[in-house]
């Protein structure tokens, strides 16, 4: 084998060497920062999580009775600000005037999550607990005995 030829074959081993390299680096670039927003995405999650048991949790004062909307609403948002939240996760807390909810916006990375929360769908405003009415509705007519008695509009 000449000088020259020696010259170019090293010289191609080293180019694709190369190349090779260059794409292993970039593999392995992009694993990591797969595996970065899959933590983001974790902790973003397991906050959400946690939260959801937060705002599920009995609205009640200690002495058993209901409490507000405007009351529950002042208690999650005294919970949520004494208690951080996961690493990497920034929280907010923003409370709309003249409406009884919280948006709960949670930002991990690229990512983010809202959730919307009113203590009125998790049942008990003030009044009975369970959100019930304390009187049960009235029964509604029978449609079919409205007919019979010559009511209705006619239509089919």
């Amino acid at each position: 084998m000449s000088l020259v030829e020696l010259m170019l074959a090293s010289g191609l081993l080293l180019g694709s060497s190369a190349a090779s390299l260059g794409v292993w680096n970039r593999v392995a670039t992009t694993l990591q920062e797969h595996r970065v927003e899959l933590e983001q995405l974790g902790s973003l999650e397991a906050e959400v999580q946690a939260l959801e048991a937060r705002l599920r949790d009995p609205h009640q004062d200690p002495l058993g009775q209901p409490l507000s909307c405007e009351e529950q609403l002042q208690r999650l948002v005294a919970r949520l600000e004494n208690q951080p939240p996961q690493s990497g996760v920034v929280r907010t807390l923003e409370k709309p005037a003249g409406v009884d909810v919280l948006l709960i916006h949670l930002q991990a990375g690229g990512k983010e999550r809202r959730r919307l929360y009113s203590p009125a769908a998790f049942g008990g405003c003030g009044g009975d607990p369970a959100g019930l009415p304390a009187e049960a509705p009235a029964q509604a007519e029978d449609p079919a005995q409205g007919l019979a008695k010559g009511g209705g509009n006619g239509a089919l």
